[in-house]
């Protein structure tokens, strides 16, 4: 049997788009002049007015709401407590807070004291890479709810191949 060849042709932009998002099974491909995804509409306070003003030249913004952010710095530079600030002023919007801790470290005085409410906030020790990942792709299939994830520490948090290779290492030693 001879096999037909599947006629090539020019595509326009559009099905191109249409050809994109049905093999991905949504819509991930956009055009920019219609409905963009790029485009924020909300945003999360992050407590103060001068960050909260340059994060987008001049207006009075914070943490885009649907997007990821990451807060970088040194050690003990206040990544900790920006992040608490941005979760107390989610609260205040009616966002569900997720806070990740890798190091086990969070005090909920701290929290409180940011102006957290810690009796709505809901904290999860972060054991590995993989089960954050996994919770936070959990919690927004079964939830219709608008939630904020934190991760503190995202460079701490270990892989499981890491976790399973210290383990390993442990159970081998001989003396």
């Amino acid at each position: 049997m001879a096999k037909t060849k599947k006629k090539v042709g020019k595509l326009s932009i559009a099905d191109m788009r249409s050809l994109i998002n049905k093999k991905a099974g949504m819509s991930v491909a956009h055009n920019l002049n219609e409905d963009s995804p790029t485009i924020v509409k909300d945003w999360i306070s992050t407590g103060s007015r001068w960050l909260d003003s340059i994060i987008c030249r001049g207006k009075l913004t914070g943490i885009p709401v649907g997007k990821i952010t990451e807060i970088a710095g040194l050690e003990s530079t206040g990544k900790s407590y920006m992040a608490a600030q941005v979760a107390a002023n989610a609260q205040k919007m009616g966002i569900d807070v997720v806070y990740f801790d890798s190091e086990s470290a969070i005090d909920p005085t701290f929290l409180e004291k940011a102006g957290c409410n810690v009796d709505n906030l809901l904290y999860v020790q972060a054991t590995s890479v993989e089960f954050v990942l996994e919770t936070i792709e959990d919690l927004l299939g079964s939830n219709e709810n608008r939630m904020l994830f934190i991760w503190d520490s995202l460079a701490l948090t270990p892989a499981v191949s890491d976790i399973k290779s210290i383990k390993n290492k442990y159970l081998t030693l001989s003396f």
